[in-house]
């Protein structure tokens, strides 16, 4: 586009040949005039910013005494004090080519120490390519406390943003930690279990018999718990990787169900609602698949510590299969609903049942890198049914 600095001459306007948009830009001038604030165009050249055009309230923010001719630099149009931030502010359009802002106090006496001196700059494109920058200048009285208390603000944000970022980090480096440490024992353990179960070190006592699968429960939940840290962290980092593979959902479960037997009391009865009788072939990673469904079972057997049914159903909506885990337990307080899934996060109405918060967290999201998800309906007092969705392998393809 053509900018023009000042008016045609007569001639030059009564000539009925000229380009329409001539006589157009020609107006520029008297319309930036007829604006209640101060309007400076500057044209962005490859090494220096030049001052096009404006009207006289953008002069008179500016404190000069008539409007700058075209040409001038910005270190010849802004005050020495200001003009390295404008500087930097046609710098960050030019690059961003977005709306910037700055603004100051102004420097004087106490009685101009409220005003304030505010420029937001626009960019200007023509034919696609950035070419100005729109300047908008003001000096007001009533913005200044609600800008400081703005840039007050932005910066407790900043500062509250940086440190949960730390606080985030030393999170997932526990995680890793603490995952590390409780692998090394629970494999011993169940090494040593195995040895015992199968008499490598002698026959067992008729006595201890029993106690032999509690312990190899505890220990499978102690693997699981290094697991479900291992996974969080790996989620935080974004470094967690599917391995799919084609799995019969149904065994799946049928696995699930048989591992949360050990760790159920004689007051749960677990029961498996199969309304499929068929194969259901799910794409899927096998051991995030047993984390999904194992953290949903175990979640109903410890959140309904009076003991009662658990019921997991099995069942086709289209092309998602469904697995729903009811309990009928404590249940979960509306208040509690919208922070059920968030890591770390524990329910008010058990502080006694055990467990780090991250279980529900990791099964939702491992849910969701699968394509499907996880939704929790709840009754304070009459127990919850949690609902896996996944796509059916036929619906992936």
């Amino acid at each position: 586009m053509m900018i023009h600095s000042g008016p045609a001459s007569p001639a030059e306007r009564s000539d009925p040949n000229r380009p329409r948009s001539a006589r157009t830009a020609e107006l520029l001038p008297a319309v930036l005039e007829a604006l209640p604030v101060g309007i400076g165009l500057f044209e962005l050249g490859d090494d220096e910013v030049r001052f096009s055009c404006g009207n006289r309230e953008f002069a008179r923010v500016l404190g000069l005494e008539r409007s700058p001719s075209p040409g001038r630099t910005v270190r010849e149009v802004f005050d020495p004090a200001e003009h390295g931030a404008v500087l930097d502010l046609f710098a960050r359009v030019r690059h961003g080519r977005d709306p910037q802002s700055y603004f100051v106090a102004q420097r004087g006496t106490k009685q101009t120490a409220n005003h304030i001196w505010n420029i937001d700059a626009y960019p200007v494109f023509t034919a696609g390519r950035l070419t100005h920058v729109m300047v908008l200048a003001e000096q007001t009285d009533d913005k200044f406390q609600a800008r400081q208390r703005q840039q007050v603000e932005a910066d407790r944000l900043r500062q509250k943003a940086d440190q949960l970022a730390e606080l985030e980090k030393a999170k997932s480096e526990f995680l890793r930690l603490a995952s590390h440490e409780l692998r090394g024992p629970a494999a011993m353990l169940g090494g040593y279990l195995s040895l015992m179960e199968d008499e490598s070190l002698g026959p067992i006592p008729k006595r201890m018999r029993p106690v032999l699968p509690l312990l190899r429960a505890k220990a499978a939940q102690i693997h699981m718990l290094a697991n479900e840290m291992v996974e969080a962290a790996r989620l935080e980092d974004e470094r967690l990787q599917l391995r799919r593979r084609s799995l019969d959902l149904r065994e799946v479960v049928r696995r699930g169900l048989k591992t949360a037997e050990a760790a159920a009391t004689s007051r749960h009865r677990l029961r498996f609602d199969d309304r499929v009788r068929r194969k259901l072939p799910v794409l899927a990673d096998s051991m995030r698949l047993d984390i999904i469904i194992g953290n949903l079972i175990d979640n109903a057997i410890k959140y309904s510590p009076a003991g009662g049914d658990v019921t997991v159903q099995l069942a086709i909506a289209g092309e998602l299969a469904l697995v729903s885990v009811r309990d009928l337990g404590i249940g979960i307080a509306p208040a509690d609903m919208e922070r059920l899934f968030v890591r770390f996060s524990r329910l008010e109405q058990g502080p006694d049942v055990p467990g780090t918060g991250l279980g529900l967290y990791l099964a939702r999201e491992l849910a969701r890198l699968h394509g499907g998800d996880i939704v929790a309906v709840s009754t304070p007092g009459e127990g919850s049914v949690f609902t896996l969705s996944l796509p059916l392998e036929s619906s992936t393809e």
